[in-house]
């Protein structure tokens, strides 16, 4: 499986371990260089793009088309709603977001019923 994961923080971090250990081919997008390369080091493979993953350009050149799952988990809602809108437009992916402010949580959730 391809796993494509914009934000290598923490909780990217541990996930893009978590699967490489289950051999899935994982790509994260990072806007900060240093922590792509901090990322890269952790696992002790070159996994990270450096970019914005609301960028669609940056989206694409990770390899966003042929992504069996899109992870937004940055630490900014308003990025990750972004990141899902332009997944859900450009491929066929399953998309899990990270939801910071429990209030927009509905905004979410009310995405796969509008868009397909």
């Amino acid at each position: 499986m391809f796993v494509l994961i914009v934000g290598g923080g923490k909780v990217g971090s541990y996930l893009t371990r978590a699967l490489l250990l289950k051999n899935h081919e994982v790509v994260v997008i990072e806007k900060v260089d240093r922590k792509a390369k901090m990322l890269d080091r952790l696992v002790d493979k070159q996994v990270t793009v450096v970019g914005d993953g609301c960028d669609p350009l940056v989206l694409e050149s990770a390899g966003l088309e042929r992504a069996n799952v899109v992870v937004a988990d940055t630490g900014d809602d308003e990025d990750n709603l972004v990141v899902v809108l332009l997944a859900k437009r450009k491929s066929t992916a399953r998309c899990i977001a990270r939801v910071n402010n429990p209030s927009n949580r509905q905004i979410f959730e009310s995405l796969d019923a509008r868009i397909r």
